[in-house]
């Protein structure tokens, strides 16, 4: 790479924070209002709701003849990448990296890609088709587009907010070193709106650190578009749950029907079930989920209020019914019969509860959603 092509380079690294809007300026004209106060959050976890502004209307030319406007990508979550046709920097093997890491992982979802040329004058669409198809890229779920000379560019800089740079006419740089521009990826919800920026370039993170981004990024465009990661501990949590509900119905019939010793191993059992899940529970959000938070309620008014209400009480029982159990578990060792049947006519409907609503909420929150 070239003295100059360096030079560029390190012009973009330096404007990068202030075309984003950060703690360095105010936000630039056209990024809707982009907080000054970001600079450690710009690449939200999964299922943040965090937005960074609306893209502006556009109309620009994808590699087929059609026409790409935001109206025509709404609905659905995007990702974006500049790029251009003859780079000699990052373009080639970034385009290889989203082809190899991001196209394939999102296929099944209804999130696509959208590659912006910042060098629009050469990048015809038939460049672009020729472009596509050096990297084994169909279809519509990865678009290429094209524009005025003018437009493209001050697009991806002031709209998706990944600055820009070319060089002058009479700088002597090589055509693949005229034009430098941000290798960080925008994600744009189904609304329209920034949801984040995803460094993804090899050269500034090397491997290790663009593939972790990488996953980043897929994961943010699949929670934008409702899909969930699997993880057999959540259905796991449910059964558990359930089981520790049957336990303390057949230990209730046991004592009814004075059998002490079936009711002691029913009650041990329910005990045990709700220990495991406990610990299942735990792992899954402190351990499984971190970093991305846990799976939300996708909906809104008042399933989602019915929802909340349900999850609260499951949550704030469990907390308070936990100490009771185990009080009424110690005044059985005691063979304290006269407390340990106080305390357990209050225990065991707490318990069955929160056992019962553990069920509910998995299947509200999976099924039902």
């Amino acid at each position: 790479m070239s003295f100059g092509a360096v030079l560029m380079r390190c012009f973009v690294a330096a404007a990068a924070p202030v075309t984003l809007g950060l703690s360095l300026g105010p936000p630039v004209a056209g990024q809707q209002g982009i907080p000054s106060d970001q600079t450690l959050s710009t690449s939200p976890a999964p299922y943040s709701e965090q937005r960074f502004g609306e893209i502006p209307p556009f109309s620009f030319t994808e590699r087929s003849g059609a026409t790409v406007t935001l109206e025509s990508l709404l609905g659905a979550p995007w990702v974006a990448v500049p790029f251009f046709v003859r780079c000699t920097g990052p373009c080639p093997s970034l385009t290889g990296d989203i082809r190899a890491m991001l196209y394939e992982e999102l296929a099944g979802t209804d999130v696509r890609i959208v590659s912006f040329s910042v060098d629009p004058e050469f990048d015809t669409p038939e460049e672009l088709a020729n472009y596509a198809e050096r990297f084994k890229i169909e279809g519509d779920r990865w678009l290429f587009v094209t524009g005025p000379e003018g437009e493209v560019p001050a697009f991806v800089r002031d709209a998706l907010g990944v600055p820009v740079a070319r060089a002058a006419a009479d700088s002597g740089l090589p055509a693949g070193e005229m034009v430098t521009h941000g290798t960080k990826l925008p994600v744009i919800d189904e609304s329209g709106r920034i949801a984040g920026w995803y460094e993804c370039a090899a050269d500034a993170l090397g491997r290790e650190g663009i593939v972790s981004n990488f996953e980043a990024l897929a994961a943010r465009a699949k929670a934008l578009a409702g899909v969930r990661p699997f993880s057999p501990l959540p259905p796991l949590n449910a059964c558990l749950n359930a089981l520790a509900a049957f336990c303390l119905v057949f230990g209730l019939f046991a004592i009814k029907g004075g059998k002490k010793r079936a009711h002691e191993r029913w009650m041990k059992a329910a005990f045990v079930a709700s220990a495991v899940f406990l610990s299942s529970y735990l792992y899954y959000h402190l351990v499984v989920t971190r970093g991305s938070g846990p799976t939300r309620y996708p909906g809104e008014g008042l399933g989602k209020t019915l929802y909340l209400l349900l999850l609260a009480s499951h949550v704030i029982l469990a907390v308070v019914n936990l100490p009771m159990v185990l009080r009424t578990f110690w005044l059985a060792h005691r063979e304290d019969w006269e407390r340990h049947k106080r305390l357990a006519k209050l225990t065991f409907p707490l318990w069955l509860y929160v056992s019962v609503t553990g069920v509910a909420v998995y299947v509200v929150l999976y099924h039902l959603a």
